[in-house]
């Protein structure tokens, strides 16, 4: 039991850990937005809240490859881990492209399902087709992430996404408050945490 609980200790606090990392960057974000005003902000919540459904699939993605990976690592069936990866890839990279395309195509009507303000629509519609432009960095991430977690290198999975959140926030910062950019500057701020994130994550498979 002690050994049980010692794997179960090893593979849930980083992933814990990971997790509440996201979160409080989501936060930080969330206060640099504001520095921008109340419509800015109102925007940004209500895109948030789209990407979070959004990335529902992908997540759900991760853990199936996870779950592959771990699976037949334990039958030793090297070969079939890298099948469920290849193949886990392929549905990610497709899934992003549909999103991308939805999402750069549907701002306008996704947006009014969530607010009436003609302001707040205009901002999350940048914001939305913006972001949709980086799709599939996220996608290969998430992809990459449950294979390490699938062969229980989880000191990857913690550092990449580490590395994703601290560049994310210091490129909104210095985006937002520095360079004073517009509504544009958080969804390049995700896209230079996923480069930082791939950029670390490639070298290591």
């Amino acid at each position: 039991e002690r050994s049980a609980l010692g794997e179960i200790l090893s593979i849930g606090i980083p992933v814990m850990m990971q997790d509440g990392f996201i979160q409080v960057s989501f936060m930080i974000i969330t206060i640099i937005a504001n520095h921008r005003g109340l419509t800015d902000a109102a925007a940004v919540g209500i895109v948030e809240k789209i990407i979070s459904f959004l990335f529902l699939v992908p997540s759900s993605m991760l853990s199936t490859v996870s779950a592959l990976g771990a699976q037949n690592i334990g039958a030793g069936k090297h070969d079939r881990v890298k099948q469920g990866f290849h193949c886990g890839m392929r549905i990610e990279a497709a899934y992003g492209v549909l999103i991308a395309v939805v999402c750069f195509s549907g701002a306008p009507f996704i947006m009014k399902l969530f607010v009436t303000d003609p302001e707040v629509v205009h901002l999350g519609v940048r914001f939305l087709r913006t972001v949709s432009l980086f799709y599939l960095m996220p996608a290969f991430t998430n992809g990459i992430q449950g294979f390490f977690r699938g062969i229980g290198d989880l000191k990857v999975t913690l550092v990449s996404s580490t590395f994703n959140m601290v560049f994310r926030v210091a490129a909104a910062a210095v985006f937002v408050l520095v360079w004073k950019m517009e509504i544009e500057a958080l969804p390049y701020s995700y896209a230079v945490g996923w480069v930082v994130m791939l950029l670390y994550e490639l070298p290591m498979l």
